[in-house]
């Protein structure tokens, strides 16, 4: 079983500030270093539906036009469609977010779990970010900027396995699509995979 102090404790860990929030939904509010700035997080712990939701709130995308509102809601369909884990919304104000929700019960939350749950996140919302930001101005058809988020993702899978490619410096930009396939088949089987050996 997931339990909120083993997900504080995590964060502690790591040494990341967060801020505590209390109420129904227990939840920790953090910001996550990229390599272009950062990006805001809520962990919720919401017992009442015994679920654990990772959640980017609120990307940060332009202001869309009335007319490229279509064009954007396309464009997560059709990414989120590649997902396993995980997904893209936008709520009736027009803010986009991403999510990750996995079950209280029946999984444990260990330390390599979390690390990975923070690195799709942050990994998931990097690459896609420049690309919803040209559907949202009306720059970029969904079908293309969805093909090159795929494209980065396809790309940094061949450097991951190319034994001559030095690794990308940043967790989150080097995680791969296999990982976070497996992981979320993981998940929703209820079982984690187990910890890395290191």
């Amino acid at each position: 079983m997931i339990t909120w102090d083993q997900i504080r404790r995590h964060f502690e860990r790591d040494g990341v500030p967060f801020v505590e929030r209390t109420g129904q939904v227990r939840a920790l509010e953090v910001e996550l270093r990229l390599p272009d700035g950062t990006l805001e997080l809520q962990v919720a712990y919401d017992e009442e539906n015994g679920v654990v939701r990772f959640v980017v709130p609120n990307v940060n995308l332009p202001r869309r036009l009335p007319r490229n509102r279509h064009e954007m809601r396309k464009a997560l369909l059709l990414l989120n469609s590649c997902f396993i884990l995980g997904g893209f919304s936008e709520d009736p104000q027009g803010r986009v977010s991403f999510c990750i929700t996995m079950l209280i019960e029946g999984n444990e939350l260990t330390y390599p779990a979390y690390r990975r749950l923070l690195n799709s996140c942050a990994a998931s919302v990097d690459r896609a970010l420049p690309w919803l930001r040209q559907v949202s101005t009306g720059a970029l058809s969904a079908e293309d900027a969805v093909e090159n988020i795929l494209d980065i993702s396809r790309r940094i899978e061949q450097r991951h396995h190319s034994p001559n490619e030095p690794e990308l410096a940043p967790a989150a930009a080097s995680i791969t699509e296999d990982e976070i396939e497996q992981f979320g088949r993981a998940l929703m089987d209820g079982k984690l995979p187990p910890p890395e050996q290191g």
